[in-house]
C-alpha cells in the first residue's frame, strides 16, 4: 500500500532533482577531493546555479578529451565508426540518461564520432543540469 506522505516526499524529490544533484556533487568530491568538502560543495552549487541562469559550463565530470578517448577505445582500428550498440552502451555509461536512440548512421549500423560526440555532450549537459529550472 502506498504511503500518500512517501508519495509526496518522492514527487518533491524528482520534480526539484534532489538526488540527481546529491549523485553529481558526491562523482565530484569523490573525484576532485578537496580539501574542504563544504566549501567545495557550495562552490559546486554556486556554478549550477550560475549554469542554469546562462545555460552554460555545467559542471562535469567529463570534458571533450575524455569523450573522445571513449570513442577512441571503442574504434581502435580507426575505422571511423562504431556499432549502434556500442553508442548506447558507451553513452549510457558515461551517464547520459537521454540520447536519440535512432542516431544517423544507424541503418548501417555506423556511428560516426561526430555523431558520438555530440549526444555525449548533450546527454551530459542535461545530466549535470540537476538544478530545477527557474
Amino acid at each position: 500500500m502506498d504511503n500518500p506522505r512517501q508519495d509526496e516526499a518522492k514527487e518533491y524529490l524528482e520534480k526539484h532533482k534532489i538526488l540527481e544533484l546529491f549523485d553529481n556533487i558526491t562523482a565530484s568530491l569523490v573525484f576532485q577531493r578537496p580539501e574542504n568538502p563544504k566549501e567545495f560543495m557550495i562552490q559546486e552549487i554556486k556554478q549550477l546555479k550560475e549554469a542554469r541562469t546562462t545555460q552554460m559550463d555545467y559542471p562535469c565530470l567529463f570534458d571533450d578529451s575524455n569523450i573522445t578517448s571513449v570513442y577512441g577505445m571503442l574504434d581502435p582500428t580507426k575505422k571511423g565508426f562504431i556499432t549502434l550498440t556500442q553508442y548506447k552502451e558507451a553513452l549510457t555509461a558515461l551517464g547520459c540518461k537521454t540520447f536519440d536512440p535512432c542516431p544517423g548512421g544507424m541503418e548501417l549500423d555506423r556511428i560516426s564520432q561526430d555523431t558520438f560526440t555530440r549526444e555525449a555532450k548533450m546527454g551530459l549537459k542535461r545530466s549535470s543540469a540537476t538544478v530545477a529550472p527557474l
